[in-house]
């Protein structure tokens, strides 16, 4: 199944005719790819609620790419009001694409 990913604690994903899946939290997120493989995109928020946030997702994609040996298989968008926040989700994210390219 083709999908896309919204995570985010408070917002709804855009009304675009796509097919999205909404989690809440990072552990909804991990537990939604593990069961049924990766989106073709993820749109994240930052700050997901108490000490959550979407680090704790990208940092286990990153972990599970690793362990896979594959580049990031999805594309990306951070939508997080939060500057820093989404400066780090696509830093980190963009980083280990280059690593991965590269290597």
């Amino acid at each position: 199944m083709e999908y896309n990913m919204f995570i985010d604690d408070e917002r709804y994903p855009p009304m675009d005719g796509s097919v999205w899946v909404i989690v809440r939290t990072s552990q909804q997120a991990i537990d939604w790819i593990t069961s049924n493989g990766y989106p073709s995109f993820i749109s994240f928020d930052h700050d997901l609620g108490g000490d959550d946030t979407s680090m704790r997702l990208v940092n286990w994609i990153i972990d599970d790419c690793l362990n896979m040996r594959m580049n990031i298989p999805f594309k990306w968008y951070v939508h997080s009001q939060n500057p820093i926040g989404r400066d780090n989700i696509n830093g980190k994210l963009t980083a280990f694409q280059l690593h991965m390219l590269a290597n």
